[in-house]
């Protein structure tokens, strides 16, 4: 049941709120240069969407390669009207932050009885390093975020949990939408209202409550059916991303580890309330939709490791908003005891919540100074100095309609507009086929592309520079053309990683044929 539903603001929540967006404007804007390849990765779909040629990375490549087609409508959309792709992008994920931290404070006022502990957890909430991390790399992470807490924001509107079922529906059709693992969430809440159906009341919120996402992501669906002959995008696709499979212990422990730095005081302050204060979050007339955030916190890990999925801080982030929501109510609950009106208690919780606050941000802070925002410097001066000087040469100095292969194809695809071939496989079909179990090095060292697939340019990332002039049975047709540092999404500086350019003379294609 909410508890504070149609309540007036206080004083205190609205200091609170305030001085939060101050603190998250104040993180975000040193990281305002972020970028990341699959940043120029959305932007090409979009460019290619807004002059209507179809959500594609190359033109007439029907490839279900793009994870979050709303994203990239949003960025069209924004180049249909004028504005730069990457300002855009930049744009909105600034602006999608913002309102999570609003976000935040609907929900804490929504579920908290204390105001100055939701003041504090929505402090807390808008210094989060990770999410502050992701919201001016150009990616659709701050959007699915804010688009999943606005959900969360919807299922606890009005007398009890769930009582707005379209508009929580709907909310996270569109998060599933920007990123695709919300499907889950979709589907842990209609299990669970499946669960609450007890009467006329239960059925009919059930009902309205899965026809949102029926009509929107299942719209979605047959529509990607239909055009890229495919359900699901190929980054998920678990045969053509890992050759080993199984549930590996690393995977699970690198997991872990990602949520523990990003969340670990919350989840050691959630994991000692729930031992001394937990059963008062069952209270009498329990319904199973409660159960929700819970259930998210346990399966989305699940469902990744599971899956294979080669996952990064900015996928963990659809959890944050979760972890800092049953940490603060349990928190609370742990605190006020028995007794929630005692005036006693209540400025005991408040004392502990400052303190517990000023734990929490002490190392999001720590994070953001001592990791996130050297990273985030590295990774994109590293970008700077590599592949965008070599996507404006090529916009430049190759042919029109030229093509390249490359590891990364996001920035020479946007700058360089080329046809690009993915040597991970990610957006080229065909290419895990020919070289299942061969890094791209080795594929492009042996020239080993799907049939007619012959690229003008090439691009090797290696510990060093031109080694195919030695590897590969090709060298004679590989003209160097030049070399850049290899780029580090993670900001981890490798001196041994560089990339090395070369033109393809085309006859080489034709003497291949011949020898194989």
């Amino acid at each position: 049941m909410s508890l504070v539903a149609g309540s007036p603001w206080i004083r205190v929540e609205r200091l609170g709120l305030a001085f939060s967006l101050v603190i998250a404007v104040l993180l975000m804007w040193p990281l305002r240069t972020h970028a990341t390849d699959d940043t120029f990765v959305h932007l090409q779909y979009a460019r290619h969407l807004a002059q209507g040629r179809g959500p594609v990375l190359n033109v007439g490549d029907r490839v279900y390669g793009c994870t979050s087609p709303l994203w990239v409508a949003l960025l069209a959309d924004a180049m249909v009207v004028g504005m730069n792709g990457l300002i855009a992008a930049r744009t909105i994920g600034f602006l999608s932050t913002l309102a999570s931290v609003a976000l935040f404070m609907q929900l804490m006022r929504r579920t908290l009885r204390l105001p100055s502990l939701r003041a504090l957890a929505t402090l807390v909430f808008a210094a989060h390093a990770g999410i502050i991390e992701w919201s001016m790399s150009g990616m659709e992470t701050s959007l699915a975020v804010a688009l999943t807490l606005a959900g969360f924001v919807a299922l606890v509107e009005g007398r009890q949990f769930g009582a707005r079922p379209v508009r929580t529906g709907t909310l996270w059709a569109l998060a599933a939408l920007t990123r695709p693992e919300v499907v889950l969430l979709l589907v842990l809440w209609g299990t669970l209202l499946l669960i609450d159906v007890h009467n006329r009341t239960g059925l009919r919120r059930l009902v309205f409550a899965m026809l949102p996402p029926i009509v929107i992501y299942g719209g979605w669906l047959l529509f990607a059916r239909f055009y890229f002959g495919s359900f699901w995008p190929r980054a998920l696709d678990l045969s053509s991303l890992v050759a080993d499979g199984g549930l590996r212990l690393e995977r699970v422990w690198s997991i872990l580890r990602m949520i523990f730095e990003m969340d670990g005081v919350k989840l050691l302050l959630l994991a000692v309330a729930l031992v001394f204060g937990g059963k008062r979050l069952w209270p009498p007339g329990f319904i199973a939709q409660r159960l929700l955030p819970a259930a998210w916190l346990v399966l989305l890990p699940c469902l990744y490791v599971a899956r294979g999925f080669q996952v990064e801080t900015r996928h963990l982030l659809l959890l944050s908003p979760a972890i800092s929501w049953v940490t603060w109510r349990a928190a609370e609950s742990w605190w006020l005891g028995d007794d929630p009106e005692n005036t006693s208690r209540r400025q005991q919780a408040t004392v502990l919540g400052f303190v517990a606050a000023s734990l929490m941000l002490v190392s999001s802070l720590s994070a953001y100074h001592g990791t996130v925002r050297p990273r985030v410097e590295r990774a994109s001066a590293t970008l700077r100095a590599s592949l965008i000087p070599w996507g404006d040469w090529l916009a430049v100095h190759a042919p029109p309609g030229s093509s390249i292969a490359a590891p990364e194809v996001g920035v020479l695809a946007y700058l360089g507009n080329m046809v690009v071939v993915d040597l991970t496989g990610r957006h080229s079909p065909g290419i895990i086929e020919e070289g299942r179990g061969r890094d791209p090095a080795h594929l492009a060292a042996e020239l080993r592309f799907p049939r007619g697939v012959r690229p003008d340019f090439l691009v090797v990332r290696s510990s060093r520079a031109y080694d195919l002039l030695d590897k590969s049975r090709y060298a004679d047709h590989l003209i160097p053309i030049g070399r850049a540092p290899g780029w580090e999404p993670r900001g981890v500086p490798r001196p041994d990683s560089v990339y090395s350019f070369y033109r393809v003379d085309p006859v080489v294609y034709a003497m291949k044929d011949s020898l194989d």
